[in-house]
């Protein structure tokens, strides 16, 4: 395979995700339109990616190079598909304190950024990669359990008044 060949091959995912992004925004907001509860329009399409996300478990027994082009496209549109958690933060913090609340949901979310390559590096072999692709799909299935049965119902968390000093 070329370069340029290769090169467009490995921006497939890349773009799958920008349109993952895209229609997690679009489909959230269309759900609110319709009637949906804020719980179902913003958790739906984070379960809906994750659950996608999961498929890429299944490029560590290819061969194939377009299937695994076809499997990561997926995977990484689920992914994306599921980055609309942002939009939870938002809707539950208390809202003097939501930019506190939304540092700290990506400073705990980017906790994976350090745990994930050092999980990886110990698990993969030089045989195969498919260890990793197991590793990350059990993350991804414990997010989706903690979306199903941990977030609850979405709505902002009432603020405490600090009782005044007399």
């Amino acid at each position: 395979m070329d370069y340029i060949k290769s090169g467009f091959l490995a921006s497939l995912p890349f773009i799958a995700a920008l349109v993952g992004v895209l229609a997690s925004g679009v489909l959230s907001d269309f759900l609110v339109r319709r009637g949906a509860s804020l719980g179902v329009a913003r958790k739906g399409p984070i379960i809906a990616g994750l659950l996608l996300s999961t498929v890429m478990v299944t490029a560590g027994f290819t061969d194939s190079t377009a299937l695994v082009i076809v499997i990561l496209s997926i995977a990484f549109f689920g992914n994306a598909l599921a980055s609309i958690t942002w939009s939870l933060v938002s809707a539950l913090a208390p809202r003097r304190l939501l930019g506190l609340t939304g540092g700290m949901f990506n400073f705990i979310g980017n906790l994976s950024s350090i745990a994930t390559p050092i999980v990886i590096g110990l698990i993969v072999t030089d045989d195969s990669f498919a260890p990793g692709f197991a590793y990350m799909t059990v993350i991804t299935i414990a997010g989706i359990l903690s979306y199903v049965f941990l977030v609850g119902k979405v709505e902002r968390v009432s603020e405490r008044v600090p009782a005044q000093a007399t």
